[in-house]
């Protein structure tokens, strides 16, 4: 495949979908949701103020995004497929 007919193929649908099912399995993932949940329990039983409960919401989903882009990032630069190079070896057989 030529590498002007690979960046063709790419579409941006399918970062789309990633990123839906980063952020499903990142809110499934209960352990790494706990500082929320104790700013929210904090917020009924001590009376801390529930913007605490938000901001550790939106930090979490944050952190979320921002993995799940690098792992993006990262595919990127490995699916980028080398030049053919010339075969040197003379004792090879074409």
């Amino acid at each position: 495949m030529k590498k002007e007919d690979y960046y063709k193929h790419r579409d941006f649908s399918g970062i789309v979908l990633g990123l839906f099912f980063c952020l499903f399995f990142r809110i499934s993932s209960w352990l790494c949701s706990v500082p929320m949940w104790l700013t929210l329990l904090l917020h009924f039983l001590v009376g801390l103020d529930i913007k605490w409960f938000w901001a550790t919401l939106i930090i979490w989903l944050f952190a979320g995004i921002a993995r799940y882009f690098m792992i993006v990032f990262a595919r990127w630069g490995s699916n980028t497929p080398d030049e053919e190079k010339e075969n040197k070896n003379p004792y090879s057989n074409k």
